[in-house]
């Protein structure tokens, strides 16, 4: 018997890694040549081969070192020191999600307010380390509750704000921890995209209806990672993939229904080719 398998609604890219895949294709077709992304423009290895194909290459050192051609900035954003120095014959085309500028403004603004900045999210996360470097490469990275609980300041006002596809829960929990301090001023904005909120509730309920839980998305994908933990945490049998080939018989066994969620990076192609995987076995 064919497994039952249920797709989340939210299997395919957000708006902002579209829109990114979208200013990177054009650019290959109409850009001057050669073009380069600086770091990948997402987070999935598959999508970054076939843009490779086609013609975008990945620059992971400095941008200093092109010397003709096209630099488009990855859909994580980066600060505009990183682009200085650059030749003036080198076009540069922002890629950067939206929500992602609006985080990095709010961080800014914050910094030259005044504020101590505090980040939630994943530290080294290249959305992260732009959004430092907004708030003048001095603000603090908390990651969990713990971290939250042995943050100490002794500035009068901080201003708090998320990486934008960071856990609504985990923020919240730190938020509550970071409350119970003694500033005479908090600032609080909710930097979470909708997308990220939306894809984490979709992946809350699916992981309530099913006996296994299959993510696809790149392994350094954090979204991917949280909606991973989510399933985790609901108590199913969760398994994190990057590719249809790395599905197993044996997670299926006895299982059904299985449900499949993807991250924000992940096309619905490779979800299609998950779900066929799985269809696949008897």
């Amino acid at each position: 018997m064919t497994h039952n398998i249920h797709v989340s609604d939210f299997s395919d890219f957000c708006f902002g890694v579209k829109r990114a895949i979208r200013i990177a294709e054009e650019t290959i077709i109409k850009g001057e040549k050669p073009v380069y992304s600086l770091g990948a423009i997402i987070h999935n290895r598959e999508v970054v081969k076939r843009l490779a194909k086609k013609g975008l290459k990945v620059l992971d050192g400095s941008p200093k070192s092109v010397k003709k051609g096209t630099i488009v900035v990855c859909s994580h954003g980066v600060h505009p020191d990183r682009l200085k120095g650059v030749k003036k014959c080198v076009t540069v085309v922002d890629a950067t999600c939206p929500f992602v500028k609006n985080a990095q403004k709010i961080a800014e603004k914050l910094y030259q307010d005044g504020y101590k900045v505090v980040i939630i999210g994943d530290k080294g996360h290249p959305e992260v380390r732009s959004l430092e470097r907004f708030a003048g490469n001095k603000a603090v990275v908390i990651s969990d509750v713990n971290e939250a609980r042995r943050f100490n300041s002794e500035a009068e006002k901080i201003g708090i704000l998320a990486q934008t596809t960071q856990a609504n829960r985990n923020f919240r929990n730190i938020l509550s921890e970071l409350l119970k301090k003694d500033f005479k001023e908090i600032g609080i904005f909710n930097t979470i995209c909708r997308d990220a909120e939306l894809r984490q509730k979709a992946t809350e309920d699916l992981s309530k209806k099913s006996s296994v839980m299959i993510v696809v998305g790149g392994k350094d994908s954090a979204n991917t990672r949280r909606l991973y933990d989510i399933c985790k945490k609901s108590g199913v049998s969760a398994y994190h993939v990057e590719t249809a080939c790395e599905v197993k018989e044996k997670w299926l066994k006895n299982k059904k229904p299985v449900g499949v969620v993807s991250g924000a990076s992940t096309p619905r192609w490779i979800v299609d080719e998950v779900v066929s995987k799985v269809k696949g076995y008897k």
